[in-house]
């Protein structure tokens, strides 16, 4: 599934008082003559105050700078036009210096001060196995597209998902290490607060949100990812999938009780320029026609825009998707159980209780084979 297949953000209705701003100061070099060099804020604006705003410089013998005001630690990103585009970092007040390799993209650029001397000293070193492990099932998986084609054997595609999330799973058990150890890390909040944008809610993610320090969760980023997890733990494993709004073709409203006339229903959230989404269709409607009479039940749900109705409605036919299809206008329901990544689904029982998430279409049918 695309972790970069995202829908704008929504702000969250959280009034909370607004903190004491402090001055911050950067003075930057870039591998760069001349340009614009933009600061921008990570990608879910809810978890920044109001008053915080991307922020760009002129590039001037390869030197930039950039003054502010700052309540804490925040996480934000920086760019130079459409060569480069940096992973997530963290500013701090006071004075700090920084260097840009544009040469890097996707890189995170090197920042004197506390937060991300502890991310070279501390935070990265803790997921150093993590890091090898994903890069050889990349190694791995990319040799294998090469040997087949790219049509690699579902028993294989099976042995790589089952592979990729157990090396997930280590990746959250480390961060949960790392924060009962480091509860007032502010590299560890903006990286929990990225992972769970990214992968919503688990179990796991609340036992790590617990173990931030007071402190941390008083921050206006931590009311904030307070909230997003009580309202995301709706669909957490175990509990029954929440009414929604949502409406289908014809103005009909989602109605719950579709999801307990089925021994299995997958809720499959997608959007109708996704291309994740569409590229598992021809999987899903080969497991509907083989499975939809032995009470098997797919429900999509999409998350276009309003001004993308249209489009929604003729995916629908081009795709001929014969299963019930509901309309989540804006994606205003998903990102309020923040699912902001594209296709997300949620397998549920014949109680409407979700017992699976984001299940690939070569897991699915397995489960279904073994189950039904």
């Amino acid at each position: 599934m695309s972790k970069l297949t995202l829908i704008p953000f929504l702000f969250i209705n959280t009034a909370y008082a607004q903190e004491k701003q402090f001055p911050f100061h950067i003075t930057g070099t870039i591998n760069a003559d001349s340009g614009i060099v933009a600061i921008d804020l990570f990608y879910d604006h809810d978890y920044y105050p109001k008053g915080v705003e991307k922020m760009e410089a002129e590039v001037k013998d390869k030197k930039f700078s950039f003054k502010g005001n700052i309540s804490y630690p925040q996480a934000f990103t920086i760019s130079y036009g459409q060569q480069y585009s940096s992973r997530l970092f963290v500013i701090e007040p006071g004075d700090q210096s920084m260097t840009v390799d544009i040469d890097a993209n996707r890189g995170i650029p090197s920042i004197d001060n506390k937060a991300m001397r502890e991310y070279e000293d501390k935070y990265a070193k803790a997921y150093e196995e993590v890091r090898r492990n994903r890069e050889a099932y990349r190694t791995k998986k990319d040799s294998l597209r090469q040997f087949y084609n790219g049509n690699i054997p579902e028993s294989i595609q099976l042995e790589l998902e089952t592979e990729i999330k157990t090396i997930y799973a280590a990746g959250d058990s480390v961060l949960l290490k790392y924060v009962t150890r480091h509860p007032s890390s502010y590299i560890a909040l903006w990286k929990f607060i990225e992972l769970f944008s990214f992968d919503g809610y688990s179990n796991l993610f609340a036992s790590i949100h617990q173990q931030f320090s007071d402190s941390l969760k008083q921050a206006y980023a931590g009311k904030v990812l307070t909230e997003k997890l009580t309202a995301a733990g709706l669909l957490a494993i175990g509990k029954r999938f929440p009414a929604l709004t949502a409406i289908d073709s014809e103005n009909h409203s989602f109605d719950r009780t579709l999801l307990l006339e089925n021994k299995y229903t997958l809720i499959d959230f997608w959007y109708s320029n996704c291309r994740p989404c569409i590229a598992q269709f021809p999987h899903l409607k080969d497991m509907y026609d083989k499975y939809k009479d032995r009470g098997f039940e797919i429900v999509g749900i999409s998350t276009d825009r309003e001004r993308y109705k249209e489009q929604w409605l003729k995916a629908i036919e081009r795709y001929q998707l014969s299963w019930p299809q509901y309309w989540d206008k804006n994606g205003k329901a998903a990102l309020g159980f923040s699912i902001n990544k594209f296709p997300t689904n949620y397998l549920l029982d014949s109680q409407g209780r979700i017992i699976k998430k984001d299940q690939r279409p070569v897991e699915l049918d397995q489960f279904l084979q073994e189950n039904m």
